[in-house]
């Protein structure tokens, strides 16, 4: 059964520098290479713990991904709008996978 967020309660806390670092150096690495996803993994999995273990909503990890991915140079430089389209997808559907998997 799947219940409503509760708006009163306190916003969840932040992630910690560190873990938004990794997960920043994971998103280049895949950007670099998007065949060789085990550091983007590999920090997903470890913001995915860390979300988990501070309430935070999948949803709220994916704004937060998804801030992260449009602060990134290389994400500003892509010039195919359709090509940077389909390597955030990858990413969330990565995200959304940890997130639930443990």
């Amino acid at each position: 059964m799947m219940m409503a967020h509760d708006s009163s309660s306190p916003p969840p806390s932040r992630l910690d520098d560190d873990t938004v670092a990794a997960v920043r150096d994971g998103l280049r690495a895949y950007l670099s290479n998007p065949a060789h996803t085990a550091p983007l993994q590999e920090a997903l999995l470890r913001v995915s713990a860390e979300a988990r273990e501070r309430a935070l909503l999948p949803e709220q990890l994916l704004i937060v991904l998804k801030g992260i991915w449009g602060t990134l140079p290389e994400v500003r430089a892509m010039t195919d709008a359709t090509e940077q389209v389909r390597l955030l997808q990858r990413v969330v559907t990565m995200c959304i996978k940890e997130y639930y998997s443990a």
